[in-house]
């Protein structure tokens, strides 16, 4: 039982550069290896790349380093990602950028799984401020844990991996939203979208690029031995690879620095050899405070049963 005392204290600030070193390996490894990343002396922040600001500056549930989150007493040897989500209450960051932020355990929930076992939903609620003060930004990143029960809980599921032959013809980025049209805020209306982009085989050279750009080191997603001995019969991709990808393939649509928010849902494990392909419409048109506000569904499924790998939702003011 999670201390409920806990719940809502913060933890230390920490600062987090906005480092255009950074910012372009994480772009290539979305999807998105474009001019007005790759090129651009001060370009501004992809609306993902806070995901690694806790990982590589701060602190989290799975690494507390000194914080008060080493009093939290569970199991998150085997954390699962259910949901991340961004919103910006300013124009994105730009490289150069320093940003302070600080976290807390926003909330914990229990529920019953559907085969028997115990679920675990902690969200981690992370805040970020300029040099100046101003809160520019909030993240949260919703983590699930199970317990087992006499079935085997809610462990592992879902398709098992495909067959896995790669062939590296090029090791460089890809970028399968390269012939994407472009839309403004005049050429939209609800239920309208870019249409679907398939993105090819996903390769365990993508899931490594992502993990060195996100600094993420759970062994499950890359060492063969340990994902089998916690019951997955192969490494799998981490949920914000393909939710970042999602981000960068509607970026490429509104334009990538008018995104004001994120969010995104992981509904199934992917593997290396899954062909993946990614979609979205609008669905409101808003006119609010001098903003023109684009909300968008968007989705990542896979082409051998249709499976929605993410499901996702993002806002773009267009007002410019």
């Amino acid at each position: 039982m999670i201390n409920p005392d806990l719940i809502g204290r913060f933890g230390p600030d920490f600062t987090f550069p906005v480092e255009l070193g950074a910012l372009r390996k994480f772009a290539k490894a979305v999807h998105a290896p474009w001019p007005c990343y790759l090129e651009a002396e001060a370009p501004p922040m992809l609306p993902t790349l806070l995901t690694i600001a806790n990982v590589e500056w701060g602190y989290s549930l799975e690494r507390p380093r000194g914080t008060l989150f080493e009093e939290i007493d569970h199991d998150l040897s085997v954390p699962l990602l259910a949901e991340e989500s961004y919103e910006f209450f300013v124009p994105l960051p730009r490289a150069g950028d320093s940003l302070t932020g600080r976290a807390c355990l926003e909330s914990v929930t229990e529920k019953q799984g559907t085969r028997g076992g115990g679920l675990t939903f902690l969200v981690m609620l992370t805040e970020f401020r300029d040099r100046s003060g101003n809160h520019v930004a909030n993240a949260r990143c919703t983590t699930v844990t199970t317990s087992a029960s006499d079935d085997g809980g809610d462990g592992p599921s879902g398709t098992l991996p495909p067959p896995y032959e790669p062939d590296y013809q090029s090791q460089q980025p890809a970028d399968p939203f390269a012939a994407m049209p472009t839309a403004t805020w005049s050429d939209l209306s609800i239920g309208m979208g870019p249409g679907p982009v398939e993105a090819g085989t996903l390769t365990m050279l993508d899931l490594g690029r992502y993990l060195a750009a996100c600094g993420e080191d759970n062994p499950l997603h890359y060492d063969h031995a340990y994902a089998r001995q916690h019951g997955f019969p192969s490494p799998f991709g981490y949920g914000m690879q393909q939710g970042s990808a999602l981000a960068s393939y509607a970026c490429r649509w509104l334009g990538e620095e008018n995104a004001r928010s994120f969010r995104g849902r992981f509904r199934e494990v992917f593997w290396p050899g899954d062909v993946l392909t990614y979609d979205g419409r609008i669905t409101a048109l808003r006119e609010e405070n001098g903003q023109r506000l684009a909300d968008l569904e968007i989705s990542c499924t896979r082409a051998s049963d249709g499976a929605a790998i993410v499901q996702g939702w993002m806002t773009f003011d267009l007002s410019h």
